[in-house]
């Protein structure tokens, strides 16, 4: 840390854009082995990833996984196990060394005289292996499987899919194929059937399937193991003769194929457009400006800075690790999850606590710091799921409820619907509407949160396309749905009800905050944006439906959870505070500041893990010891049973949580640039004893590049530069 402290005053006065000039600090490197996958590394390009670690014997290990890589009954996968041996073992011969490359997205392995390196082609679902030796040695490669045979998924196993947890009927899955050719191997898992037709059925949506996109049916997904001078060795590994140099190429992929034998051309289709050169080219080049985008250093001898640091940039590596494929990143463990053997479970690395689906509340979080973070391509598969979603999601409110538009469910499957589970199993005496899952069965705040971010993609790019294309769509589908459902009071005012706030309060409830303040929230925005980029009629449904909004719910100057609820909590979250994150109607340079920071220091709840907002909350409102206690606290719940640094959790989900390390990311943003309106506030609540240095995006797609030291910002540089004149800075706190 001492040398990021010292090179605040000296690299950082280079040229405006520069990547991040401290990064190789945030590296991690270990001089032994592993016991198992708990001591692995995550490295991925957005869609293929790897754990990759060494065990005592030498042998190198890769836990091989997609983001949609997804079985008959909707558990996400992996693709399985690659096993790498080196004969003689190099280990015992010289010194151990591995090392996550942040800057060139890479991990390096040394053993003994051997050097191997392990990355992904950025532009195709391909891993690369290559290694090089002072002594020839033979090399064999093994794919492995634990999904030997068909079987049927019980007890904790049948969790793992949440969508279909504690089902009534048998559900299996099938077992994995080798496919060999003379010079590679091929293992894959096909789909021998789909819970979509099941689940539409169950929730009388069967009607509606010709508006559903089913991704289970004959889903096929594996990988393709192949090198140059390497031959079959039985049904499930290559091997070479000793060589001092090799390059092994895992070509993957998942498609939905007729046969198999459609896959098996597909996965060397694949193979044969990631070539070595050219992919390694490509790894440096998207790697250089990934970390260019934006980035965060701070100084000082604090050991929690130290930590913080590391830890916001190995969460941003995660998020590129895992967050450009087909589907969102799961919040609980993204592709990355393993065995769980070091907390005591014994289950095998497709398990993870809580499934299949997508839980709103958790999956906002890994997105949610993208947009200053300006890794916007990131964010492509989050409004992929629920524009997919739309037109179930409307028949489903015709259907349920008879009004028009869209809501999402807080817990939704990747085809649009409730978990069965949620949606309950037993429908004796129950209309189709009923969700028998109390917890959130009328929590509405989903949509307007996405529109939420929607409008922060746009506000922070200023692509006009994204505006007319995505969010006027978006914003018709969800806003009919509140236009349409809800009645009115006498003097014309929307009345929220059934509803309930979120998890903490479910009955009595009308007008709760959570949706209130994103109603607003999104509305206020809407309204503002100026004649010509949009459709007159949507202007004038927003400003019509944005009359008609009940007010935010205010007593004795501190927000309420909701106009009126039954005072029974259910869960451990503030609904009140939605109106401050993440809906930013209350903070510094709004009006109220008083009431919103009333509000946060009355909270019921004061927690620092998992989901819990309270950092970016006490950010918003100026209160800095707060945020930073908050920022501390998370920075040092990395698992001590798992020795990637973040791994953060379980919490309340699973691990690497991301839904922890997207808070983590969000809270120390905020401590350093918020934007309201044309203004940009940096450093608005930041602790004057740390120096820091940073890279973040703004409104108005505007970068800003910011040093302090000594409780001062020193240089303060903004892309274009006639924003400098928005930039209000300020006094950090002693």
């Amino acid at each position: 840390m001492r040398h990021i402290a010292a090179a605040l005053g000296t690299i950082l006065m280079t040229s405006f854009g520069v990547a991040a000039p401290n990064l190789d600090e945030s590296n991690v490197t270990w001089t032994t082995p592993s016991a198992n996958a708990a001591g692995s590394m995550p490295i991925g390009n957005g869609n293929l990833g790897a754990n990759v670690w060494v065990e005592p014997s030498g042998d190198v290990l890769l836990l091989l996984a997609r983001t949609d890589a997804w079985s008959e009954a909707c558990r996400l996968l992996k693709l399985g196990r690659l096993r790498l041996r080196l004969d003689p073992n190099p280990l015992p011969s010289g010194p151990f060394r591995q090392a996550a490359v942040l800057r060139e997205g890479r991990i390096d392995l040394t053993l003994g005289d051997a050097h191997i390196q392990v990355w992904v082609d950025p532009d195709h679902d391909v891993l690369w292996i290559t290694g090089k030796s002072g002594t020839a040695r033979r090399i064999e490669a093994r794919l492995e499987t634990w999904r030997t045979t068909r079987r049927q998924l019980v007890g904790g196993d049948l969790d793992a899919s949440w969508t279909m947890k504690n089902a009534p009927m048998a559900v299996f899955e099938s077992g994995d194929v080798y496919a060999g050719e003379p010079a590679a191997l091929s293992l894959y898992h096909r789909n021998e059937s789909s819970i979509v037709p099941l689940t539409l059925a169950h929730q009388s949506l069967d009607a509606f399937s010709a508006v559903v996109h089913d991704p289970l049916r004959n889903r096929t997904f594996g990988s393709r193991l192949s090198g140059k001078g390497f031959a079959r060795l039985g049904e499930a590994a290559l091997v070479s003769k000793p060589t001092s140099s090799f390059a092994l190429q895992v070509a993957t992929a998942s498609t939905q194929p007729d046969t198999a034998e459609e896959w098996l051309r597909e996965v060397r289709r694949v193979a044969r457009e990631s070539r070595l050169v050219d992919a390694d080219a490509r790894r440096a080049a998207w790697w250089k400006q990934f970390w260019s985008r934006s980035w965060i250093e701070i100084g000082g001898e604090s050991e929690d800075a130290k930590r913080i640091t590391q830890g916001y940039a190995l969460q941003r590596w995660m998020l590129a690790c895992g967050g450009r494929g087909d589907t969102p990143i799961k919040f609980n463990g993204s592709i990355f999850t393993v065995e769980p053997t070091a907390l005591g479970e014994k289950f095998d690395p497709d398990w993870r606590r809580w499934g299949d689906c997508f839980w709103w509340q958790n999956t906002r979080l890994p997105y949610a710091p993208m947009v200053a973070s300006g890794d916007f391509d990131l964010m492509e598969s989050l409004w992929k799921m629920y524009e997919r979603s739309i037109p179930l999601a409307k028949e489903r409110t015709r259907s349920y409820h008879q009004a028009r538009g869209a809501y999402f469910p807080e817990t939704m499957t990747i085809f649009g619907t409730y978990s069965n589970n949620d949606y309950g199993w037993n429908r004796t005496g129950h209309r189709p509407n009923e969700v028998l899952c109390p917890w959130w069965q009328w929590t509405w705040n989903q949509g307007p949160e996405l529109l939420q971010l929607m409008l922060d993609r746009w506000e922070w790019s200023g692509e006009d396309t994204f505006l007319r294309g995505r969010i006027v769509p978006m914003a018709r589908a969800v806003l009919d749905y509140f236009d349409s459902r809800f009645p009115r009071t006498a003097d014309g005012k929307l009345r929220l009800t059934p509803t309930q706030a979120v998890e903490t309060y479910w009955n009595d409830v009308i007008d709760d905050t959570p949706t209130v303040a994103g109603l607003h929230a999104v509305l206020d925005r809407l309204v503002a944006i100026p004649a010509g980029k949009v459709p007159p009629s949507e202007q004038a449904f927003w400003r019509r439906l944005h009359s008609q909004l009940p007010r935010i719910p205010v007593r004795n100057g501190q927000i309420l959870p909701a106009a009126a609820y039954r005072n029974e909590r259910s869960n451990v979250e503030n609904p009140e505070l939605y109106a401050l994150w993440p809906f930013r109607m209350y903070g510094i340079g709004r009006p109220n500041l008083e009431v919103a920071r009333k509000t946060f220091r009355e909270r019921i709840e004061r927690a620092n893990a998992g989901w819990q907002y309270d950092g970016q909350c006490a950010a918003l409102v100026g209160l800095t010891e707060d945020a930073r206690a908050t920022l501390i606290a998370k920075s040092r719940n990395s698992n001590a049973a798992y020795r990637w640094p973040a791994t953060w959790g379980p919490n309340y989900d699973w691990l690497p949580d991301q839904t922890h390390g997207g808070n983590l990311m969000v809270t120390l943003q905020t401590m350093l640039l918020q934007c309201v309106g044309s203004k940009i506030y940096v450093i608005p609540a930041w602790p004057a004893d740390w120096d820091v240095a940073f890279r973040l995006h703004a409104s108005g797609n505007t970068v800003v590049e910011v040093e302090v030291r000594g409780g001062k910002a020193v240089r303060i540089e903004t892309e274009p530069k006639s924003r400098r004149k928005d930039v209000i800075v300020g006094q950090p706190t002693p």
